[in-house]
């Protein structure tokens, strides 16, 4: 469990990396090609570890009650705060952030609203979340790139595709 709540911790330093790197004026500038600026992305993936954080709080993990347009979405230092305070809960566990079993919440039709409730355990969650952080950094690394801002080539990589580029020796 330690592993993965540092590779958690991973996830969310790539998230700082990103705000880190824009500014102010341009942390939630959209891109041509999209509606989402950096900023909505990083709410986005901050507000999925609030449902986790609040939900393992209240016993059960709801991600359909998230934070949207929150400050953070237009604010990176306090995007920078909030990361620093999840990377801190992540890893140093309480009583609250250890394995167990979970029980989640998440709407699951397009058409229609209809949620389910699935059991799972931290664990899963952890890399759901790791999954999640990951797939919206690449694209909040597109918008960065178009906006000529540094960002690190292997920001927004999964962990398969590092460990894949590691034995190629790129």
């Amino acid at each position: 469990m330690k592993q993965l709540r540092e590779a958690t911790v991973e996830a969310l330093q790539q998230v700082q990396q990103l705000v880190e790197a824009s500014d102010e004026a341009l942390y939630n500038q959209p891109s041509l090609h999209s509606e989402s600026g950096i900023g909505r992305h990083v709410r986005h993936i901050l507000d999925h570890f609030l449902a986790l954080q609040l939900g393992l709080e209240q016993g059960n993990i709801d991600y359909n009650t998230r934070h949207r347009d929150s400050d953070i979405e237009n604010n990176p230092s306090l995007a920078l705060q909030l990361i620093e305070q999840l990377s801190a809960w992540i890893l140093h566990p309480t009583s609250a952030i250890i394995e167990r079993a979970v029980t989640v919440e998440s709407e699951v039709s397009l058409k229609q609203q209809y949620s389910m409730q699935f059991d799972s355990s931290l664990s899963r969650e952890l890399c759901y979340l790791i999954n999640h952080t990951v797939h919206h950094v690449a694209y909040a690394k597109l918008v960065a790139k178009e906006l000529s801002l540094p960002v690190s080539d292997s920001v927004g990589i999964a962990p398969s595709t590092a460990s894949y580029l590691r034995q190629q020796g790129t």
